[in-house]
């Protein structure tokens, strides 16, 4: 993909700063709120909840480009300033689409973020424009755009003098019927390996379906998304678009609380729900957690040294050398994560020895077997 010369490359990973959230970094940066803005009341209820559950940006259309002329089209200006009103309130970012010249100019004036959506990831004239501000663009890949498509349109925009570019995987069309589109799950990973932007996820777009909203979230984190982009409305049974895609505030507010530990799980960071995280029980509770990831991945490890001592000679088991890399490794990894160097140096150790103990014992069982001696 030589035409990618400023999305695309091995550079260092691009991180990009919206007003103190940070996307593609460690934090996993979860954006939400309802297809559009219908009210004051309902979008501020949204803000709340998308707080409430760790959020960092509020997201709501008020410029919709719908499939049929009839469909509700969006509040316009008015709903841009609501918001915009109830972002500023419960101290989030927000986003919007843009779909023309003049709708990017009011979004561009007033919202943190630009969407650029997947109907016109190709308007080369709206990517120029977009090029040419000052605003972070969230640029949707397109319902049929193949990824060379998707970078080459955030090249568009990179090229016309704005890098901010943060790209959205949505789904794309194929003959599968049983989901609104297909998550191209593999786009993730493809993306990572091609360019060094930062890559959210909009599962709802994908799924069209609430229940398989949370499914798709966490493969999407597991996949490496730096984010997601979530529909959740207050009264999704009332909602004038994409209801039937749209979480419930509860379950936001689940999926949030398991998105923290798969955070962590990762080497990545989520809040977790406001409430929750202040409460004595529930910090217990994903402590608990935390320390059953650990012992099964102790146990993983300790499977692993005992098929590494099929390899060795009883009387090289150890290896001093081996075991230095490791902990000058782990070290510094553990210094990058504000955790204590000390801890890992004292917790190998131990997992060290009892390796050694365990490989030597394997060996000498298995010499006792192959000998015939009792």
């Amino acid at each position: 993909m030589n035409n990618l010369k400023l999305a695309g490359g091995k550079r260092e990973k691009t991180v990009i700063d919206v007003k103190g959230t940070v996307f593609g970094g460690r934090e996993i940066i979860l954006m939400a709120g309802p297809c559009a803005v219908e009210s004051r009341q309902q979008v501020w209820q949204a803000a709340s909840e998308v707080k409430n559950a760790g959020g960092k940006v509020l997201r709501g259309g008020v410029f919709k480009p719908r499939s049929s002329p009839y469909s509700f089209q969006g509040l316009g200006p008015i709903g841009l300033d609501y918001l915009v009103e109830a972002a500023r309130e419960h101290d989030l970012l927000c986003v919007s689409e843009a779909i023309d010249e003049a709708s990017m100019e009011l979004i561009a004036a007033k919202a943190d973020i630009i969407q650029i959506g997947a109907r016109n990831m190709q308007n080369f004239s709206l990517l120029k424009l977009a090029g040419r501000l000052d605003k972070p663009v969230l640029l949707k890949r397109g319902l049929a755009g193949t990824v060379e498509e998707w970078l080459l349109a955030a090249e568009y925009i990179m090229a016309a003098g704005n890098p901010r570019v943060i790209l959205c995987e949505r789904g794309i069309r194929t003959f599968e019927t049983s989901t609104r589109s297909t998550l191209d799950l593999s786009a993730i990973a493809v993306v990572r390996e091609l360019s060094h932007l930062p890559v959210i996820v909009d599962p709802s777009h994908a799924a069209g379906r609430r229940e398989l909203v949370p499914a798709l979230s966490k493969a999407a984190i597991g996949a490496g998304a730096d984010g997601l982009l979530i529909e959740m409305h207050p009264e999704p049974e009332a909602a004038r678009c994409d209801g039937i895609q749209s979480l419930r505030p509860g379950e936001l507010q689940r999926l949030a609380r398991d998105l923290a530990p798969l955070a962590a799980a990762l080497a990545r960071t989520y809040p977790g729900p406001a409430a929750e995280a202040e409460s004595l029980e529930s910090l217990r509770g994903q402590i608990d957690q935390v320390d059953r990831q650990i012992v099964a991945m102790i146990a993983d490890r300790l499977e692993l040294v005992k098929r590494v001592a099929n390899h060795k000679q009883v009387d090289k088991v150890r290896d001093g050398a081996r075991e230095k890399e490791i902990l000058e490794r782990l070290m510094a990894y553990a210094s990058e994560l504000g955790c204590s160097e000390e801890m890992v140096k004292d917790v190998y150790g131990v997992m060290f020895d009892y390796g050694v103990r365990t490989q030597i014992e394997r060996k000498l069982a298995g010499c006792t077997a192959y000998t015939g001696a009792k």
